[in-house]
Order: C-alpha cells, then structure tokens, then sequence
C-alpha cells in the first residue's frame, strides 16, 4: 500500500492562509470601537430578554435591541423573521405554549 505523503508547498499554502486569518481578526478586535461608531452601533446594546422552544425545530427570541424590542422566529434550518414590537405590545406565554387564556 502506497503511503500518501504532503507537499511542502501545500503545507506552507495552508500555513499562510491560517496566519492571514489570524492577522485579519486582530485587526478586526483591535479596532472593534472604530468600526462600530462608523456603524452607528456602539451606543445600541442587544439583549436577550426571552426565548421560547415552540416546535422542536423551532423558536423565537425575544430580543430589545436599542429599546425597541424585536421577535426573531427562527429554525434549524438558519430562515429567520423578524418582527419590531411596537410599544405597549406584550407576548402572552400562554399563547406561545398554545394554551388559551380563557381555558379553564
């Protein structure tokens, strides 16, 4: 049987490759804060406030990002909604379990 062995310059190809990545994500870490203030982002927090299990697959997040407060439905299969909640508007639990409010 015939021992495979690597090329050099297949190694080296993958090392600088790694050693590229690594270089670009500590630029990105470095200057996280100036790339979010040119984003507009660095004074918006994201929370998550609640998520709730309503099929096996299948869940949704309450999130309040900035003070607005969003739904994120979202599957296994990474398709996700979202949906702004406007103010005063609430989830009931019970409804998210299906259960009806007037039951007994």
């Amino acid at each position: 049987m015939a021992t495979v062995t690597p090329d050099l310059s297949s190694i080296f190809i993958v090392l600088a490759f790694l050693g590229a990545l690594l270089a670009v994500r500590q630029i990105i870490v470095a200057k996280a804060g100036t790339i979010k203030a040119k984003l507009g982002t660095s004074e918006r927090e994201i929370v998550l406030l609640d998520a709730y299990k309503l099929e096996r697959s299948l869940q949704v997040s309450l999130l309040n990002i900035g003070g607005s407060r969003v739904a994120v439905l979202h599957g296994a299969r990474g398709q996700a909604a979202m949906i702004k909640l406007e103010d005063g508007a609430s989830v009931d639990l019970n409804t998210l379990k299906g259960e009806h409010a007037d039951a007994p």
